[in-house]
Order: C-alpha cells, then structure tokens, then sequence
C-alpha cells in the first residue's frame, strides 16, 4: 500500500527526533509551495532533485556534520520539517548533489551548487504528489523532475571484418584502418546504387578536412575532453595512452581511486564496460561500446600501427589530447541510475578537474519539447552545471588556451520521425549543437534539425552501407565473451552521437594548436571561431533523399527542410587551425573563376605592384590554372578541391608587405563566397 494520503497532509504529524537534530515543527507546512521546474511526463519514478534556500542548506549541514555516523548513505536531513515529508515517501537517500570538496568548495557556493539536493525514495510512491509535498517544505526553493537521458546513436553497431587493409603510402599515419575513415579524408571513390533519381555514394571533401590539418598540428597532452557517456575502455590498445591520468586520484573519499575519471551512475571510482544485456526487442546483444566508440573518435592513438585515429590523437604513437572517462549512463540496460544527478555532477566534476571540452552524445528525447519545460527555470540543475563547466572549465590553469569551457552536445536521431523539433540540452543556447551528414553532404536520414542547430560534422548513415557509417574504436577485453560475433576492436555506428564527437575532436585539435600558438580564448571567442570554420552545406539541400522508416517502408525527406537548420554548415578542421593562426581562408569554387577583393588585407594598396605567387606544389595540389591580380582582385581559378596557401606582396611607400592566405577549394561555395 502507498505511503502518500495527501488529503490532510502532514498536519500535527511529529518526527521522532533524536538529539542532533531539530524539534518537530508543529506548524502547518505552506499552502503554496516552491516552484517545480521540468514537467513530470516520462519523468523517473522514485527521483526528485531538490534546491534550498541559503538558511535551510546550513541548517541541513550543520545537523548532518552532527549526526553523520562512520558511512552509508545519508537518508534524512536532520531538519525536521524535511525529514516529515522524507519519512513519508520512504526516501531511501538524501544527500547534497555535488559533494563537498575542499579545493572548490568557494566557487561551488558561490555558483550555489551547494543548494542542490539528490531524494531517492520509494519508486511506487505518487511522483507528482512527492514533488507536491517537498516544494511546500519552508526553505525549498525549487523541485525538479529527472527525466532518462539516452545516447545519441542510432541502429546497431557492426563489428569491422577482423582482415585490416594495408595502409596506403599516401596515408599520414600507419594505422591499418585510417584509409576506411572516409570522415577524415573522402576521396569520393564508391558509388553504392540508386533508388529513383537519387544516388548512393560517397563525395570528395565530404569530411573534417584532416589531413591537412594535422600538417598543423595532430594534439597535445595539455588538453583534456571529458566524454560523458558510457564508460571508455580505459585498457583498449589503442586509447590507453591517450587517458587521462588523476594527478589527484584517491585524494577525495567521495570519489575514491577516480584514475581515470568516474562512475557517476553507480557512484564508484569502477568504470563498467563489461556490463552487457539483451536486447528482446532487437534480438542483440548490447554492450557498452558507445562510449569508447566516441572517444576513438576523438582521441585513438595516431601512428602506432594500431587500428583507428583521432582527430587529435598525436603523432607516432604519443602526443595526443586527453580522454577522461564520465560514466553517466549504465552499461547493463537498467536506465535508473541514467536519470539521476549523474550528468549533472559529471559537468562539475571534470571542469574541478581540467578539462576544457565536455562531449555529450546523449539528450532527453522527445518528451522535454520547450526550453520552459527543460529548465523551467534559471534554476535547473542540469542548466547550472552546464554554466559552471562553460565558466570554470580552465581556470586553474593560466596557461590553458580556453579560460571557461565548451559544451558539445548531439543534436538527436529522431529528426525523420519528429521533423523540426528542439532536443534538450543541445538547443540550449550556450551549448554547441551538431547535426549529422551523411557522405554525400546530405543530411544523415535520422539527424535532429532545426534553427537551434549550430553546425554539422559527420555521423554516418547506413543508408549508405556500414562502410558509410563511422569508422572507431569499440571494446576489446579479453575478460569479456562477446556473443555478436566480432572479431575485431573496431565497429561502425551511426548517429549524431558519432558526429559530436568530430566537432569535439576538432575543438580539441583547435585548442591543442591555440596552446603552441601561445593564444588564449574566452569560451564564446572560442565557439564563434568554431562555429565560422565551416563549409556551406545548404547548396546540397534539394529535392529528396529515399530512407527506411519505422514502418519498414521506403520514404522521402525532403531536403528542401534542412536549409539554414544544419547550423552555420560542416566544420572544417584546417580552416579552425588557420582561424587561430590568423591566416585568412578563402572559399573558392572549383571550376569556376573566382575574382576576390584585396583591399581588406592591404587597404588601398592595391595597384599595379601587387602580385600573387603560389609554389609549384600548391599549383599541383589545386590545379591552378589562373592565379593573377586584376584591379585589386585575387582571380583565381583551380580544377582540383584541397587547400593550399598562396602569398600576396605589394610596395606600400618604402616598404614591401607580403602575406598568405588560404585557398579552401570546394564544389560548392556559400552565396557571400566564403568571407568569414
């Protein structure tokens, strides 16, 4: 039978006290409560997150720090008021969200983290009628529902075949599987079919532009990228030397021997990959495999012969940026624990300890449709992590190229079942957005859209065969029998989840070059660099694209809805690095002759004497069959995609000025012609 009978309340119900803590009020509790935030549709039974006022929280410590015993969890709060409204819904934990730590504590207060509780109480108990109670207990502020948070893949993974191709001469590292990432470096060489007048295949350019950019710059151990999601296989052979190592592990009880980051759903420093479950519906066995499939993806080893790269996993076995692991959704297919404060808690704890990105493949689905619903509130919880992350992130490091950090989220897979619609927390302003497109430019069948986008990377679409999906790491532990037949330690997934983890890992690479430049950036100098090295991506949105739906049918999206919400276009990982440099990039289309004004880089030098030069390999690498200057204007025509710098000079009074810029050759070009 159910605790609750909210008729009269808890009117002259008296706690039975001990001596450290306080008397029973006997005074009613408020007819009007605080407010509650979120909405308590698909909300987790048995999970309440709760903000008090400043006096109530000293209350609520000062009775605790004298009645906590040698361990457990805390179940009341020693106040009694509160402790009424606990006693009767069964609450199994009570206990401050983000834990005391000395080294933060200052900064923690002041943001009023401190004010955020966790209740866990008995899940057959009347949700709504629980929230109803607490938020009428004198000194809450605010009661918010907790909602399952899910990964942003979509579709099974499918192991790679166990035989690794031979890496080509022309490839910049050794590893086997580099040549399969055509996200990195799409040469255009498959064409898979056609359905109507659409035609599978892949296209030139329809990657990160890596290669180029690890002429750059390939990382650096200085920067470090939180991935919160499932746990990363800490051990896999190839992103074992890319983990981030505790400087401080063991030194805070709460968070135990946390080597390489933390489990936040069980609350143990035991990151659990090995746990796996079965999916009935799909007939599948399920492991955690998202997690290390994302952080590959960012940070696999380059150059060590071994499987896959990242984008900013180093050189030759070493120097690449940091992975640190934050668990916050279970491996084991019992999503409980997933809904808790786990994200939240993530996002303080890896700002507390030197990150600078936090990558998050993972949102509220469909049911959080309004930002009013999200947050209600400037008091949601999961909102002010993320603001401290974007605030705190790198400021105990005065050398740290980001002074805040950046928050990258996937933008959903429902996008072909919902349409145009918000996904929380991506479309929260401060966050950064990532869409996901398949090889050919257009958008992934699945990806979520809409004006709340900010940009788009690749995420693969099996559309186009598992070799169209994203090629990385998965997990490979001996202690482990997987039962879906793979043979090797690398997979194909598909999803925005795959694509946010490309715009992190170029982030990473942008800050891993800003750290060696020298160079500094504010978070929203940061993004806005991000955010302005892309490529135009709406030339690509018309007519229509067949997929699979639901139903097991053959439909149609129509492109024509995806212009202008994929977000300012797809990133670009060398015109990022040319950004922070501060060489200029000029978008030029091929096959076309391009006539580009000078006067923004010299003023009104722009006479006779100017001239343009560009070396014999640029000419090669572009096919530049114009280069010349004309009325002070660039023109310039290339038959080939690819960059290349080419070297303006001029005489300005007594002094000869010369400076590069890039040319970024693409088959299409945005309307303005690429000026950033």
């Amino acid at each position: 039978m159910k605790r609750l009978i909210w008729i009269a309340a808890v009117l002259g119900l008296a706690a039975c006290a001990n001596d450290a803590t306080e008397t029973a009020s006997d005074k009613m509790l408020p007819q009007s409560g605080a407010k509650i935030l979120s909405v308590p549709q698909g909300a987790v039974a048995g999970c309440l997150s709760v903000e008090v006022t400043d006096g109530l929280a000293e209350r609520i410590e000062t009775a605790q720090a004298a009645t906590r015993s040698g361990g457990g969890a805390m179940t009341r709060s020693g106040v009694a008021d509160m402790d009424l409204v606990l006693e009767r819904i069964g609450a199994e934990r009570f206990a401050r969200v983000f834990p005391y730590e000395a080294r933060y504590e200052q900064r923690h207060r002041e943001f009023g983290l401190h004010r955020w509780y966790t209740v866990r109480f008995d899940s057959e108990e009347e949700l709504t009628a629980a929230a109803g109670l607490l938020s009428r207990v004198e000194g809450v502020s605010a009661v918010e529902y907790r909602h399952p948070i899910e990964s942003g893949r979509r579709g099974p993974m499918v192991p790679a075949a166990a035989a690794r191709p031979a890496t080509r001469a022309a490839m910049p590292a050794n590893d086997p599987c580099l040549p399969d990432q055509w996200h990195y470096n799409n040469t255009g060489n498959k064409t898979l079919g056609s359905y109507g007048n659409f035609v599978f295949q892949f296209k030139a350019g329809c990657d990160v532009n890596l290669f180029d950019a690890w002429k750059l710059c390939t990382g650096s151990p200085e920067i470090v990228v939180a991935v919160l999601d499932e746990p990363v296989q800490s051990t896999h052979p190839d992103l074992a030397a890319n983990m981030w190592v505790n400087p401080h592990a063991g030194e805070n009880a709460e968070f135990g021997n946390d080597l390489h980051g933390y489990n936040f759903c069980n609350r143990t420093d035991k990151l659990n990959w090995q746990g796996n479950y079965y999916d009935s519906e799909n007939k599948e066995w399920m492991y955690a495999d998202h997690g290390t499939h994302v952080a590959g993806t960012i940070a696999a080893v380059n150059g060590n012969g071994i499987d896959v790269c990242g984008i900013a996993g180093g050189a030759d076995g070493k120097g690449g940026v940091k992975i640190m692991s934050c668990q916050i959704l279970d491996s084991d297919g019992d999503p409980a624990n997933d809904a808790d404060d786990a994200a939240a808690r993530a996002f303080v704890y890896a700002a507390d300890r030197g990150a600078l990105i936090a990558q998050c493949s993972w949102g509220y689905g469909t049911n959080l449709k309004t930002e009013a619903q999200w947050a209600g509130i400037a008091q949601g919880m999961e909102k002010r992590a993320v603001d401290y992350f974007i605030k705190y992130a790198g400021a105990d490091d005065p050398n740290a190229p980001l002074n805040g950090g950046l928050v990258i989220f996937a933008a959903g897979n429902d996008g072909d079942i919902v349409g145009d619609q918000m996904m929380w927390p991506g479309a929260y302003s401060p966050t950064v957005a990532v869409a996901s497109m398949a090889p050919d430019f257009t958008p992934a069948y699945y990806t979520d859209y809409g004006s709340w986008v900010d940009i788009t990377a690749p995420g693969g679409d099996y559309l186009y065969e598992e070799e169209g999906a994203v090629l990385s790491t998965i997990l490979e532990d001996p202690a482990m029998q997987f039962r879906d037949g793979r043979k090797a330690s690398v997979g194909y997934m598909q999803g925005t989840s795959m694509a946010c983890p490309h715009v992190s890992g170029v982030a990473a690479l942008g800050l891993a070059y800003a750290s060696k430049l020298g160079k500094r950036f504010t978070p929203a100098q940061f993004k806005s660099l991000l955010l302005s090295s892309v490529h135009d991506i709406d030339g690509y949105m018309k007519g229509s694209k067949p997929f699979m739906d639901v139903n097991g049918g053959v439909s149609l999206l129509n492109l024509t809805d995806y212009r202008k919400k994929m977000g300012a276009g797809y990133v670009d990982a060398y015109l990022l690095l040319l950004n922070i440099q501060g060489t200029p990039g000029v978008y030029v289309q091929r096959g076309k002759e391009s006539e580009i004004p000078l006067d923004r880089y010299f003023g009104g030098s722009t006479g006779v004497l100017l001239k343009a030069e560009a070396t014999p390999e640029a000419k090669d690498r572009l096919g530049i069959g114009t280069l010349a200057v004309r009325n002070g204007k660039l023109v310039v025509a290339c038959s080939k995609t690819g960059v290349a710098t080419v070297r303006l000079s001029t005489q300005i009074g007594q002094t000869s000025v010369s400076r590069e810029i890039a040319l970024i050759v693409r088959e299409r070009v945005a309307a303005n012609n690429g000026w950033l």
